[in-house]
Parts: C-alpha cells; sequence; structure tokens
C-alpha cells in the first residue's frame, strides 16, 4: 500500500467530492479518482459510495477515517521532524490558540519573541472552535479545555475569566440588570445556534434559562466589536473587555472561568525553537492574565 493514498481518502472523506479534493491537494479529479481506485484494491475493501451528488463513506470507509487521520498526522510529524534542523535557532514554530487569546494576548507577546529571536518563525492559527488535536499539525497548541488524548504533554498555565459586559453607552441609556431574571428586558449578543456548545453560551443559559439573544454572532471578536458598539450584553473574557472600557453586570452571579491549558507535540518538544517559544509563552501568558483579571 501507498501511504501517500491515505491523504487522498481523507481528502474524499472530510470533502464528499472528487473535484473539491482535487483542489485541495491541487492534483486532477482523474488522478484523486485513480489514488482511491489503488487504496480500494491495496486493502481489498470499498471505501465510498460514488452519489449523483458527491461520495458518501461505506461502514468500512468511516471505520478507516481516525487510523487514516492518526497515520496521516504521524506522516507529517515524521517529515516535519526530517526536514528541520533541532540543533539551531530557526525555522517555524506552529501555535494554535483559541479566538481572541491568540489576537488579543498572543500575538504581542510573539511580536515581542521575534524581537529576540529574529530567525524563529511563527505560524498562528486561532479559531473560536476548539483544536483538532488528532491533526498534529501544530507544535504548541492552547485550549480552555483539557484534552484526553493526542501526542501532546500538557501544562495548566493559568485561568482565564469571563464576565457579563457592555459599553458605557448601552448602560447610560438602558442600566444594568439587578438580577439575572433583568436580561430578558436587555439586548443581549450570543452565538449562532451552530455554535450554541460553546461554554459561554451554556453559561448564560445557566444563569438566565430561556435566554434569547438580539444579535447572534459567530466570532468573539465579532461580539467584543458589537458590545463596544452598544448593541447589548456578551459573556467576554476579562482579559478582553476590560483593556477595552467595557463595564461588567451581575458581578454577584456564580463567575465563569476556564482553564488555559498548554500543550506542546511529543516530537517538536526537544527542538530548542519549540522548547523557547513554549517558555515564553508561559512566563508570558501567566504575567498578561494576572494583570488582566477583573479584580486586579
Amino acid at each position: 500500500m501507498d501511504w501517500n493514498d491515505l491523504k487522498f481518502f481523507l481528502a474524499v472523506a472530510h470533502a464528499k467530492s472528487l473535484s473539491a479534493a482535487a483542489i485541495q491537494l491541487g492534483v486532477s479529479p482523474s488522478t484523486v479518482s485513480r489514488r482511491i481506485e489503488a487504496l480500494e484494491q491495496a486493502l481489498q475493501v470499498k471505501l465510498f459510495h460514488a452519489r449523483r451528488d458527491g461520495y458518501d463513506l461505506t461502514e468500512a470507509g468511516h471505520g478507516l477515517v481516525p487510523a487514516a487521520e492518526r497515520a496521516g498526522a504521524q506522516m507529517r510529524v515524521f517529515e516535519r521532524s526530517a526536514q528541520e534542523k533541532d540543533s539551531d535557532l530557526a525555522g517555524p514554530v506552529r501555535i494554535e490558540a483559541p479566538e481572541l487569546l491568540g489576537q488579543d494576548l498572543l500575538l504581542p507577546v510573539m511580536v515581542r519573541f521575534m524581537d529576540m529571536y529574529p530567525s524563529i518563525r511563527i505560524e498562528l492559527r486561532s479559531s473560536v472552535r476548539p483544536v483538532r488535536l488528532a491533526a498534529e499539525e501544530a507544535d504548541i497548541v492552547l485550549r480552555l479545555v483539557r484534552p484526553d488524548h493526542g501526542s501532546y504533554r500538557m501544562k495548566k498555565i493559568g485561568e482565564i475569566g469571563f464576565g457579563l459586559y457592555a459599553s458605557d453607552e448601552y448602560i447610560r441609556r438602558n442600566g444594568i440588570p439587578a438580577r439575572s431574571e433583568d436580561l430578558h428586558r436587555h439586548r443581549i449578543i450570543g452565538w449562532t445556534e451552530d455554535l450554541h456548545f460553546l461554554t459561554m453560551a451554556t453559561w448564560l443559559e445557566s444563569v438566565c434559562p430561556g435566554i434569547q439573544p438580539s444579535l447572534r454572532l459567530s466570532s468573539l471578536g465579532a461580539q467584543l466589536s458589537a458590545a463596544r458598539s452598544g448593541a447589548g450584553w456578551a459573556v467576554l473574557p476579562d482579559f478582553a473587555a476590560v483593556p477595552a472600557g467595557l463595564l461588567p453586570g451581575l458581578v454577584e452571579l456564580p463567575g465563569l472561568a476556564s482553564d488555559l491549558w498548554l500543550l506542546t507535540h511529543e516530537q517538536s518538544q526537544s527542538l530548542p525553537r519549540v522548547k523557547l517559544a513554549r517558555d515564553y509563552l508561559v512566563e508570558a501568558l501567566r504575567g498578561e492574565l494576572i494583570g488582566h483579571a477583573r479584580d486586579s
């Protein structure tokens, strides 16, 4: 079996289309088709059902996806380790972090780090959705939920507090709710339905059951901007809301706090540049989080 065929299998499994997979891989659809056929012959199993509107995994194909993702991730790590020197302080460090944490705290920290080590290149990705550890594409990952799997070494580096925040302008016009039930009479900035599972959304529902946001957005950055514009109350991290000049409400409610975990890939942690970046991040973020605490 050609191990390279795994990336064709995963591309079609995720895209559910030969043409979309071909665009992702930078090859022709016919090449993708040939590689899938070769993999099926090598494994002696049917992996996909061809439909008029795309490709669906067979039961056997579904069962192979997790193993293929793990194998593909290990191959990428192996290739990266083989190609990159581990004896100097030059080369890339790939970091993934939650949105706003990456933009507001991590980016300024890493700019200072790059001034100190100009030969180290930083690749920073941030999203509101939790990082998928199965891909194993990052050297360092910051997460708000303690993972229970993945080839990473974990370290808790602090705690991120969240609160209910609004702008001074909104509060002058509408006042501050005295009780959580009063939020029903206020404008609330919430999450789109596909992100209802996020901690901020579930916390708000727990303190004010049945709350219906007046404005639904899909990113923390957009929620921060909306709150600053006077759109209503939003559940935001203290480190972003306090410097933005937003004011807290219902501070007597049970607080929302999330542990911050730093994960270093087991094979990347031996690289001097990754160790430097990890240690610098730990110290700098601990200081930033303490400095932006709401009660400081």
